[in-house]
This record gives structure tokens, C-alpha cells and sequence, in this order.
């Protein structure tokens, strides 16, 4: 009886320790599919960052438009800022290429000026040749553009692209958003950009402003960059490169025997960097001063010729770059025209105003590309301010430098040379003939006041004892027949300043 007990109590045990084991077997066996049946899988759209049930799954890549299988192969590298140097060798690069050429772009950059990437992006719609842009590997922002405007878009391994919202800069060098007319304006230039291409433009669009929208892709209030990845997965590129050989060879182009690889022209690269804005006020100031200086103080020649030598140099930069046409140049010289007449023949001041405002209007419009940038979106993008700011401050300084340069080159031994290389060349030529004062004469007239009989521009002639003696105005500018006192007697003529308000003092005429 007792070993009867013992084998039950025995079976009791491990009855309590299989009863878990048994459970467990059994909830395995109803957890298990049925057999043909398909584990879940992730959503189709994770590939795009966007796994919520229902997302739209993305496309894949484009179809491969057809690659030329012969002609000339032409690539430019595309590296750094975006700028206005760099779109006139772009245009000329694509306005080369033929029918049945591929023309590629290596383009790694952050972005740049938007009215130069507009002026590549227009030179690219309008190309005959093929186009590729290899992203390799980031295309930011204005680079962004450029390569939505190709035929092609490949990328290399870990590729960015996007970040298209136009920013301006501070006063701190920080970024700052732009005016929301700017971020509409370029919203429209990118979605038409990848339309015209084949592209999709809410994609484009996404990349421009936060607020658009690409479901299974990009939420709302997120600004779109793409990998590498999801650029051929959402359709935006075509193939994937990491060298140039792989590139050709996903284009399923025969290895080009020779590939062109042009470079910025001296004039192009010249070009980028007159057209840099410091450089470009300080060429405004220099030339504006040249051409006072000599109407101040004609004959020498030598302040004329830098004067006209800074502003050729200013004007050559920007119509090179696209800024500043012909239009401009001739407002330009109308303007300084005008303002001669007036310092040559004073009294008249409209054609001085008038001089000085066509003169202002087209160093400002040599600042701005109006052709291809709406006046209202320049505003409110600040280039409009700044290129007024340039101009102020040029016009401003000019006319400072100009006072300063009035008031102290009489005083230098330099700028009394220059300034009066007229006065001594006509002494010297004046001969025996007695109409000037001989030098020793001339000491004895310091501190007299007489008349002077031509107008002093600052030199002219005076009359002393009833004869015309050589002399220059220590401060500008004296109408024929006004009383002036002499100051000093300098190598053959008499400097004179003029008597303000008139004098009752004894003229020596």
C-alpha cells in the first residue's frame, strides 16, 4: 500500500511539471501560420521614410532616356559656391554641344546666387546635347536646380539632394529666412524645372518649402533632402555611379575614347572676380574720382586715364557675367556727359542733377540681374538694398575723396606737379612775349588782391599791374572777374584764394 502511494505521489509531480511545457507547446502551435501563409512585412513605402499603412509605394527608378552611342563626351566639374562667374562658362559650354553630344555635369555643392543657378538651369533647358548631372556627391540648394533642369540624374554612393529654400544673409553672416513671395517664386521655378524633365513637381516643390507636402515620402513642415537611395527610388534619378567609368557604363555608354574637359577663359575668371561686390564699389569709387579729378584739374591726363581704366574694368566684369548690358554703359557715359557739361559750364545745375542720376541708375541697374529676376523678388531678397547700399556708398565716398583730394594736392609737392602741369606748360611756351610776370616780380604780389581775368578751373590767368600772370585757385573752382587774394608765389605763378562774399580792399589790377 505505502509503494503504491509513492508511485502516485511520483505521477503527481511530474504531471505539475509538464502541465507548463504542455501549455507553452500549445500556444506555439496556434501562434503559427498556417502553412503557404506569408509572414507580414514592412510597408513599401519605408524606403522613403514613410512606413503608415496605406503610404503610396515608391515608383522606382526613371526609365533611362536614350544615350547617344556617339559623339562628343564633354564633362565639367561643378565644384564650390554657385556664382555669377560661373554661369557665362556654363552657357558657353552648353551652347557648344551639338545634336547626338552628352555633356556631364560633376556637381558637388552647397548652393549659391539664385540668378546665377537660373541662368544655368535656363541654359539647360534649352541645351541640343544630352545632359547629365552626376550628383557626387551633394547638389544643395541652388545645385538642386541646376540638376532637376538635366536630362539625367545620377548619384553616387551617399548622394544628397535638395534643400532648395532660398536664405539670405544677416549682418552676422548667420542665415536668415527669406520673404514668403521669394520661397513662392522659387517653389514655381523648381516645379517647373522637374516637369519640364519628366519629374515630379511636388517632389521638386517639397525641397523648396517646408509646407509642401509628398505622402509616403515627406511630411509637412519638414524641408526635403533625398539620399541617394530614395532619389532612385522615388523616381527623381536614373542610376547610380561611384566613378566615371561606372557612370558610363550605367548610362550604357561605350567608353569615350577622349572626353572634353573645358575650363573657365581668362576673360570668365577675370570676370568672377571684378564682379565680387567689394571689389566692385571700390572700382565704382576709384573711377568716378579719376574723371572728377580731371575736369578739376584738366591737361595731365593721368587721373582721367585710371578713372576710365577702373570703370572699364568695372563695366567689362558685369556685362560678362550678364549684368550690366550695353543699355547700361551708354546711360553710363550719358551721365558723365552731363556732369562735365555742368563743372565746365556752371550755373545751369539741371544737367548736373540730370548727369548725376543717369550715372547713379546705371551703376545700380550693372548690380542686378532685372532680366531674369523679378524687381520685387530682388527686393525682397535684399539684393536690391544692397546693390543701392554699393552704390550710396561709392557715390558718398567719391565725393569725399574728391573734397579731400581738392583741399590737400595743392599743398603736396606731388599734387602741385599734377595739378598744375597745364599752368607750368603754358608758362614755358609763353616766351619773351611779356604777357606773364617774370618769377621775381611775382613775390611782391603776395598779399594783394587782384582780379582774375579767365576763369580759374583751378588754373588760369589773373590780372596783375596790366598783365596776365599764370595762376591757380588754392580751393577750386573762380568765375573770371571775381576778387581773389594772392597767397604765394610758386615757380613762375601765384596761387590765389578766392575773397568770399566780396571785399572792399584795393584791387592790384
Amino acid at each position: 500500500m505505502t509503494g503504491l502511494w509513492r508511485l502516485l505521489e511520483q505521477a503527481a509531480r511530474r504531471a505539475r511539471l509538464a502541465i507548463p511545457l504542455l501549455a507553452l507547446l500549445a500556444t506555439m502551435a496556434l501562434c503559427r501560420p498556417a502553412r503557404g501563409d506569408a509572414a507580414p512585412t514592412p510597408a513599401a513605402g519605408a524606403a522613403g521614410g514613410a512606413g503608415a499603412a496605406g503610404a503610396p509605394a515608391p515608383p522606382g527608378p526613371r526609365p533611362l532616356p536614350p544615350i547617344p552611342g556617339a559623339g562628343k563626351v564633354t564633362v565639367v566639374a561643378i565644384a564650390g559656391a554657385i556664382d555669377l562667374g560661373l554661369s557665362p562658362f556654363l552657357e558657353r559650354v552648353v551652347a557648344a554641344q551639338g545634336e547626338g553630344d552628352l555633356l556631364v555635369l560633376d556637381i558637388s555643392t552647397l548652393g549659391g546666387r539664385i540668378d546665377a543657378a537660373l541662368a544655368i538651369r535656363d541654359a539647360l533647358l534649352r541645351a541640343r546635347a544630352r545632359t547629365v548631372c552626376w550628383v557626387n556627391p551633394r547638389a544643395i540648394s541652388a545645385g538642386a536646380l541646376i540638376s532637376l533642369a538635366c536630362d539625367v540624374i545620377a548619384v553616387a554612393p551617399g548622394a544628397t539632394l535638395g534643400a532648395a529654400t532660398p536664405v539670405q544673409l544677416g549682418e552676422g553672416g548667420e542665415m536668415k529666412p527669406v520673404a514668403e513671395k521669394i520661397v513662392s517664386y522659387m517653389r514655381k521655378e523648381m516645379r517647373a524645372t522637374a516637369e519640364a524633365k519628366g519629374r515630379r513637381g511636388d517632389i521638386a516643390e517639397a525641397m523648396v518649402d517646408a509646407d509642401a507636402e509628398v505622402p509616403g515620402l515627406d511630411e509637412k513642415g519638414k524641408l526635403l533632402t533625398l539620399d541617394g537611395a530614395q532619389a532612385l527610388a522615388w523616381g527623381v534619378a536614373e542610376v547610380q555611379a561611384g566613378s566615371e567609368a561606372e557612370l558610363f557604363g550605367a548610362l550604357g555608354r561605350p567608353s569615350p575614347g577622349e572626353i572634353a574637359r573645358p575650363r573657365p577663359s581668362f576673360a570668365e575668371e577675370l570676370a568672377r572676380f571684378l564682379s565680387d561686390p567689394t571689389l566692385s564699389g571700390i572700382l565704382m569709387t576709384l573711377g568716378m574720382l579719376g574723371i572728377l579729378l580731371e575736369l578739376y584739374a584738366p591737361g595731365h591726363g593721368v587721373s582721367l586715364a585710371v578713372g576710365l581704366s577702373c570703370l572699364a574694368l568695372f563695366f567689362f566684369g558685369h556685362h560678362v557675367v550678364k549684368l550690366a548690358g550695353w543699355e547700361e554703359i551708354a546711360l553710363f557715359v550719358a551721365g558723365a556727359i552731363l556732369i562735365a557739361v555742368e563743372i565746365l559750364a556752371p550755373g545751369h545745375v539741371v544737367p548736373g542733377v540730370v548727369g548725376a542720376g543717369c550715372v547713379a541708375l546705371a551703376l545700380l541697374l550693372a548690380l542686378l540681374d532685372l532680366e531674369r529676376v523679378p524687381l520685387d523678388i530682388a527686393w525682397h531678397a535684399g539684393w536690391l538694398p544692397r546693390a543701392l547700399a554699393t552704390a550710396s556708398v561709392s557715390l558718398a565716398a567719391t565725393a569725399v575723396l574728391a573734397v579731400v583730394a581738392a583741399r590737400v594736392a595743392p599743398r603736396t609737392r606731388f599734387g602741385r606737379r599734377l595739378v598744375l602741369d597745364t599752368a607750368i606748360r603754358a608758362v614755358a611756351t609763353e616766351g619773351p612775349s611779356g604777357s606773364s610776370a617774370a618769377p621775381a616780380s611775382l613775390a611782391s604780389a603776395v598779399g594783394r588782391v587782384v582780379t582774375a581775368g579767365t576763369d580759374l578751373r583751378p588754373s588760369g590767368k589773373v590780372s596783375l599791374d596790366g598783365r596776365r600772370v599764370e595762376a591757380l585757385s588754392e580751393l577750386g573752382y573762380v568765375e573770371a572777374g571775381a576778387r581773389v587774394r594772392v597767397i604765394r608765389a610758386d615757380a613762375g605763378r601765384l596761387v590765389v584764394r578766392a575773397i568770399a562774399g566780396g571785399s572792399g580792399e584795393e584791387a592790384g589790377a
